[in-house]
């Protein structure tokens, strides 16, 4: 017999059992083979009453028990359980009574909230948390640092330029002289459902969406500020009219001289340049374009020219500002754009659902609302598997 449990049963019907011994002696009945133990320690109940007969008639207090035991909270309505022979002895029986009952409602009530416990583990297993701040430095030796895991402040020295993790987790370059030799390449690349914050050398402040990644010198000499550009990146140029700032992407440059600017360039889309601030000049080969604020460019590549149109730049950007805004955007690239977030994979079942979404999300939002809000539109349903989702038609 467990010596534990005669004390945490005597401490329950004493009313002086802790919540933390309530859920042990619950979890001690619940255990298999405990029952005859319970029903020993149920007869010195009735035993330190001193009940001149059993209350009970043949047979109820185990059938109460074994109910308790199977997870139920109720007794047996087909018989009388509480049978008052004696008036004086009423409420000494009621209260017999009550303690069976209260030994199965209590393990009722652990049972159930051990159950939700489990459901609510369950549904979080089956969720998938937002991205958030994460990149990996490759400096120019090809040391790596990870800088979602990195301590704050000094994290290297890229020749007289210091590289630093400020306070809000962003990364900066901080001169500490002239610069001789040849400029040294920094990477900064964001792994699928990261994204990161750059300082650059001149001041230049850069975003880096999911899957992106830029290169960059320690530090701009020379005639112009070169970095190239993978993915998606928000830039914030420091004016310097006596150093263009140049961006490269796939076979496009972008050149500034201060200005704020979007550029698009992942792989499975034609690369697009969209300016919020000032004036850019793009070019392909012999092909240039200047744009002014609210226009985006897309390089047709059979006409091999730019393609120009006019876009709402928030909607642009609405990715660095903590959102995702679709605008009558089809299926396939809604799942394209989560799955970089999210870092999941997605399966289609059945035929893929021809739908367009309109409509904002919180990318601090879980997977699983999100998919909520995609799901009240009609027509399609999602499950989540690990970091599989499965997507069909409703």
């Amino acid at each position: 017999m467990s010596e534990r449990l005669p004390y945490l049963f005597h401490q329950y019907f004493n009313k002086t059992a802790t919540p933390q011994e309530r859920d042990e002696l619950m979890q001690l009945i619940n255990e298999p083979g405990s029952e005859t133990e319970v029903y020993g320690l149920m007869e010195e109940v009735f035993k330190s009453h001193q009940f001149e007969e059993d209350p009970f008639p043949a047979g109820a207090r185990e059938r109460m028990l074994d109910m308790a035991l199977a997870g139920y909270a109720q007794a047996d309505s087909d018989n009388n359980i509480v049978p008052i022979k004696k008036r004086s002895n009423a409420l000494i029986y009621a209260a017999a009574a009550i303690a069976v009952l209260a030994i199965s409602f209590g393990l009722y009530q652990y049972r159930l909230r051990k159950n939700d416990e489990a459901l609510a583990a369950n549904k979080a297993h089956q969720d998938v948390k937002p991205g958030g701040n994460k990149a990996i430095l490759t400096l120019a030796n090809g040391a790596k640092i990870e800088l979602n895991d990195a301590q704050n402040g000094k994290l290297g020295q890229q020749g007289n330029t210091a590289v630093v993790k400020l306070a809000n987790g962003s990364l900066a370059y901080v001169p500490g002289g002239s610069t001789t030799g040849a400029p040294m390449i920094n990477t900064m690349s964001t792994p699928r459902g990261g994204q990161y914050q750059l300082q650059l050398p001149d001041g230049t402040a850069v975003m880096l969406n999911s899957e992106s990644s830029i290169s960059y010198p320690t530090a701009f000499t020379g005639k112009t500020r070169n970095v190239t550009v993978t993915g998606e990146a928000y830039f914030e140029v420091a004016k310097n009219k006596k150093m263009p700032f140049i961006v490269s992407y796939g076979s496009q440059k972008v050149e500034v001289l201060g200005t704020h600017f979007d550029i698009r360039a992942y792989q499975e889309q034609p690369g697009k340049t969209t300016l919020l601030e000032g004036s850019v000049k793009i070019s392909n080969g012999n092909e240039k374009q200047i744009l002014v604020p609210g226009q985006q460019a897309v390089f047709n590549a059979n006409s091999k020219k730019f393609d120009i149109k006019t876009v709402d730049t928030e909607d642009i950007v609405a990715w660095k500002n903590g959102l995702f805004l679709f605008d009558n955007t089809d299926l396939d690239q809604v799942m394209l754009e989560l799955s970089r977030w999210y870092d999941i994979d997605v399966v289609y079942k059945g035929p893929k659902p021809t739908l367009n979404f309109t409509g904002e999300v919180k990318k601090s939002n879980n997977l699983s609302k999100a998919f909520k809000i995609l799901e009240s539109t009609g027509g399609v349903k999602f499950t989540i598997e690990g970091k599989t989702v499965t997507v069909e038609k409703k």
